[in-house]
């Protein structure tokens, strides 16, 4: 990946100091809890969490030696810096107002919450600051849209999800089995395609290409990752991890922040939105729907 921005000098200190704070979340789960982590907010069945990291350092290195066009086809290299610099700081603070704003309200009412806090702070807000801004672009001339979802490499990031899909479903390190949800198969049908939409679409469209892609060319490619990363697995704190908020927030660390890191390379090198879609919306996947179908 020959990238002069993979690794910014400057912000070398997010990358190393977001690698301490996953090792030392790793550390306090070990100590604390064996090891184990919750790898769902449905159940709490947990497995120990160097499965996920074992997974995800053969797909990071799998991205890493295989062949394709590196992150400089950033469609936001040319862009005002200063317009970059605004936005990255306003979705930045979203993500941290979704992650306090979940924190805050009471766990029974969690379920009411959560779809209205992830619509609004991740879509609408983003969305409005987008309007405004490109209004202002047009009379500085600048380009106010740009497309991720044309021009896109396939070959490659479709490699590197069917073995994320070997290593996750089919492989001993992979999530085990035995949970049902105790519903109707269609009302768990419409839940799962609304769970799609708002935790598959709107996250990695929001944290992925909206925020990461930013702030790649802000910081460089590597230091943008881990900031990314690190604010998609906080908010996930509400609603898995355990009792405790320092068993929670190594949880999600050492869990959605690792994976992070992947789903977060993988944009950075091919650009291919559909692929994180697919690999976040299996991971929220019930499997029961294909047991009930076929």
């Amino acid at each position: 990946m020959n990238n002069p921005q993979l690794m910014n000098n400057r912000y070398r200190w997010v990358v190393y100091g977001g690698f301490i704070l996953i090792f030392i979340a790793a550390a306090w789960i070990t100590i604390q809890n064996e090891g184990r982590i919750e790898f769902s907010a449905d159940h709490d069945m947990t497995v120990p969490f160097w499965h996920n990291w074992i997974i995800t350092g053969v797909l990071l290195l799998l991205i890493l030696f295989l062949p394709g066009s590196s992150s400089d086809n950033n469609p936001f290299t040319s862009e005002d810096r200063k317009v970059l610099v605004t936005q990255s700081i306003i979705l930045a603070t979203l993500a941290v107002l979704l992650f306090i704003g979940l924190l805050l309200v009471p766990g029974n009412n969690l379920s009411i919450y959560l779809p209205i806090f992830i619509i609004l702070l991740l879509f609408t807000a983003p969305v409005t600051m987008f309007s405004i801004y490109k209004e202002k672009r047009v009379k500085i001339n600048i380009l106010s849209s740009h497309s991720y979802l044309t021009g896109n490499q396939w070959l490659y990031p479709m490699i590197i999800m069917v073995v994320w899909m070997i290593l996750y479903f089919f492989s001993p390190l992979g999530t085990p089995e035995g949970f049902g949800y105790e519903m109707d198969l269609i009302v768990l049908i419409i839940g799962a395609s609304f769970t799609f939409l708002m935790h598959s679409v709107l996250e990695e469209l929001f944290y992925r290409v909206w925020l990461q892609t930013r702030l790649e060319v802000l910081l460089g490619t590597w230091p943008a990752i881990m900031i990314s990363s690190l604010l998609w697995a906080i908010w996930h704190m509400s609603i898995q991890g355990g009792g405790s908020a320092d068993i929670a927030f190594s949880n999600v660390i050492v869990n959605q922040g690792v994976t992070g890191l992947f789903l977060g390379f993988l944009w950075a090198k091919y650009r291919n939105l559909w692929v994180l879609i697919i690999i976040h919306g299996l991971i929220n996947f019930p499997l029961q729907i294909l047991a009930g179908l076929f």
